[in-house]
């Protein structure tokens, strides 16, 4: 949004299909990368579909939890349990998440506890079940109580990526089952790049990934370079992480 003459993110499936696929000419944020990759999943067969996501805006894991208005996007999808012999009997869910920073580097089951490791090592990410933190439903009804519920993605590492304290988690983001269709990720798209107080609107952003070893086997992890603003910090497996600065990255958007 910051190099584009409207200071608008098209995050419409054409759009971003065009962008990313046809022309290769760069990438998008949440919405953009989950909308593409929620088209490529649907065509592949699977039951996918889209749910809003809250960032937590929290700087320190022992700080109290704030959850920004709706400001993400994740994917939710259901494979039968029996897939591999093709047989349906019941489903499991995963999250699947291709545009959070340094998120989840796979799918990850949505299983209350469940973990797994990140790009960065020794971080782990972990699925939590939880309630609303400012809970108005009525939890023992049972026709309420689900709405009640939400999950949490975490990780044990701070914002600076150093390791936190051995039982100390700090929460990303929550969602909910609720479903999404893409008319609302294009809106919650637009009020994302349009308030001055989001993360996206002073800050310029980008993540590559460098190839290493799949996840799960021997070898180097892959490598990640990030840069916020005019700082760029680069992790290698085995080496701690190297910053630079680049003063000549200024946004070109104005208000």
């Amino acid at each position: 949004m910051h190099y584009e003459a409207s200071g608008h993110m098209d995050v419409s499936p054409e759009a971003i299909y065009k962008r990313d696929v046809v022309d290769k000419a760069g990438g998008s944020y949440s919405f953009g990368q989950q909308t593409l990759m929620l088209g490529m999943l649907r065509a592949m067969g699977y039951r996918a579909y889209a749910c809003p996501a809250r960032a937590n805006t929290a700087s320190e894991a022992t700080d109290p939890i704030h959850f920004e208005p709706f400001s993400h996007v994740v994917l939710l999808v259901q494979i039968p349990t029996d897939h591999r012999a093709g047989r349906d009997s019941g489903n499991e869910t995963y999250l699947v998440d291709v545009g959070f920073g340094l998120g989840i580097v796979r799918p990850m089951q949505v299983v209350d506890g469940e973990e797994m490791p990140s790009l960065i090592s020794p971080e782990r990410h972990r699925l939590v079940k939880t309630h609303r933190l400012d809970p108005v439903l009525d939890e023992t009804d049972g026709a309420t109580a689900p709405f009640a519920e939400e999950w949490h993605l975490q990780v044990n590492a701070a914002l600076d990526y150093s390791k936190l304290p051995e039982g100390t988690w700090r929460t990303l983001y929550q969602f909910t089952f609720q479903q999404c269709d893409l008319r609302e990720i294009e809106i919650m798209s637009r009020m994302v790049e349009n308030d001055p107080k989001s993360y996206f609107w002073n800050n310029l952003v980008g993540i590559i990934y460098n190839k290493g070893a799949p996840i799960g086997q021997d070898g180097p992890l892959i490598g990640v370079s990030e840069m916020v603003g005019s700082k760029v910090t680069t992790w290698k497996e085995g080496r701690s992480p190297v910053l630079r600065t680049l003063d000549d990255v200024k946004p070109r958007r104005t208000e």
